[in-house]
């Protein structure tokens, strides 16, 4: 079994237990005890557990500190790159008018948005340079507002009062991490605000999460779940999650 696969199924155990132990882990997967300590490293150092004596546990009570743009790009690019090409294939169509949010799930969709006649509207400055290159057959607004350092997002009253002046279609969302009951959390404030008022301009709102995101709590909550119409994630994402967003009625999918 190759690293990655194993990885995933290590933090979609320790999601839905809550711990695992390094012992029973080498068992299960035929590797050593040093292959296993790797893979818990690489696990804690992507947020998505803390390594105890003996194994790990999950990390639902910690919040999540909030990381560079360019340091989370780099992080589960995989499922992130197959989540925002099916959301782009299978969420868009000809004539749209998109919200994309400035997450780095989000941005990469730009490049696979090959519908006719699409308008896009973001806060995000790595959004704007990935779609710059396909105007004008794409449309692109910018919200404007000040730039924060850290996730090269347009904040403050200026970018909230621009997306009360438009109306989308779709708002392709993204989070720091979902814990129940909180729903969908962020470490920013001012990153809440602009994203609450996105939602209120747009029909419905599509979740890009992937499985790491899962039992990661941060300062505050985005949205309620049931704001929620659609969750795009990948094949590492926990059951027990899955059924109680089911059961909200949210529609989920699972990216290749």
């Amino acid at each position: 079994m190759i690293a990655e696969k194993r990885r995933r199924l290590i933090s979609q155990r320790i999601l839905e237990h809550g711990t695992v132990a390094t012992e029973e882990l080498a068992a299960d997967f035929a590797v050593s005890y040093m292959t296993i300590w790797r893979d818990l490293t690489t696990l804690e150092n992507a947020g998505s557990l803390r390594r105890v004596r003996g194994g790990a546990v999950r990390v639902e009570n910690e919040a999540a500190s909030e990381p560079f743009f360019t340091e989370k790009r780099v992080i589960h690019s995989a499922e992130k790159e197959a989540i925002a090409r099916y959301a782009a294939q299978t969420f868009v169509g000809d004539n749209d008018i998109l919200i994309l949010e400035a997450g780095t799930t989000v941005s990469a969709m730009v490049k696979y948005l090959d519908r006719r006649n699409l308008t896009l509207i973001t806060n995000g400055l790595a959004t704007l340079a990935e779609a710059a290159p396909s105007v004008p057959d794409l449309t692109v607004i910018g919200c404007g507002g000040i730039l924060r350092d850290v996730s090269y997002t347009f904040v403050g009253p200026q970018a909230e009062q621009f997306f009360q002046t438009v109306r989308a279609g779709t708002l392709f969302l993204s989070a720091t991490g979902l814990v129940f009951p909180e729903g969908i959390t962020d470490p920013s404030p001012l990153e809440i605000q602009v994203k609450q008022k996105m939602a209120a301009s747009a029909d419905r709102v599509v979740l890009l999460l992937d499985s790491s995101k899962f039992g990661v709590h941060s300062l505050s909550p985005i949205l309620p779940l049931q704001r929620i119409s659609v969750l795009i994630t990948d094949r590492g994402a926990p059951e027990s999650y899955l059924a109680r967003l089911g059961e909200l009625g949210i529609e989920i999918h699972r990216a290749e």
